[in-house]
């Protein structure tokens, strides 16, 4: 009777850029970014709204909480919600049930703060450290390049067969990038009356980025001659992604570089007094 062979397979130790990736792309032991970077996200543009209104009205009363909630969903998740939309598909915040319920969390929180019920706290962290900026600044993008992933995925993963004409093998082209670039503009435009106007001070960071990593995400990941060309995973492509939306603003607080327009979040190194 032959001895059966005991093999030992031993996984090696994983890299700094492997936990790195894992970390951004919330797999493995690090589902717990997904929340992180949510409510970071809500964080952003809770302050916006915020200091929106408080622009409008100095020393009046601030925004009202319920009208503050809606902007808060309108600006949270506008871009998946007009992608979702144009492809017919039911829009994410009412999918993931985890989406409304933090946004709404993070709204009462910052609302709070502003109004002068609780310490401010967070908002002097993220809107007076440096630290806090690149908190704020890296969550944000992480959450806006994933809604822009999961959009232009759900756009090509429809549309073949819904095309004019229609083919299984199809790739379809505008329908994803068009996804792509709503998911990741930070809002979708909504509401109207002001997600279009950062378009009138010319070039947007947000929406120029977005341009940029729907066109990266379509190369590496759903054109077949550019996808093979790269030889990219699916998961170095998301990261390489990830990148796209998190690099540029921490090279804009060291250097003052920012090909794409100017980004909200971050500011550029401060200029050294004799």
């Amino acid at each position: 009777m032959a001895r059966a062979k005991l093999t030992v397979e031993m996984e090696l130790p994983k890299s700094p850029l492997d936990e790195l990736k894992a970390a951004v792309l919330f797999s493995g032991d690090y589902w717990w970014m997904f929340y992180a970077c949510l409510a970071g996200f809500c964080l952003a543009n809770s302050r916006t709204i915020l200091k929106d209104a408080n622009l409008k009205q100095p020393g009046k009363a601030r925004i009202n909480f319920f009208h503050g909630c809606v902007l808060m969903v309108l600006a949270n998740f506008g871009g998946s919600t007009l992608a979702a939309i144009m492809v017919g598909k039911p829009v994410p915040f009412v999918t993931n049930e985890a989406l409304v319920p933090v946004c709404l969390v993070v709204w009462t929180v910052a609302w709070l703060e502003d109004a002068g019920f609780l310490p401010k706290i967070i908002n002097r962290f993220l809107g007076e450290t440096s630290m806090g900026a690149v908190i704020s600044s890296i969550t944000y993008e992480i959450m806006r390049c994933h809604v822009a992933m999961a959009c232009s995925a759900m756009a090509q993963a429809t549309l073949p067969t819904l095309l004019a004409v229609p083919s299984a093998s199809r790739v379809a082209i505008v329908g994803p990038l068009v996804a792509g670039t709503l998911g990741g503009c930070g809002g979708g435009f909504m509401p109207l009356n002001k997600g279009l106007d950062p378009l009138k001070e010319g070039t947007n960071w947000r929406i120029g980025s977005a341009v940029l990593n729907s066109l990266w995400l379509f190369a590496s990941m759903q054109y077949p001659h550019t996808k093979a060309a790269l030889g990219l995973s699916a998961e170095w492509a998301r990261f390489g992604a990830v990148c796209i939306y998190v690099v540029p603003p921490l090279l804009h607080m060291l250097t003052g570089f920012m090909p794409l327009g100017k980004n909200p979040l971050v500011t550029g190194p401060k200029a050294k007094t004799s």
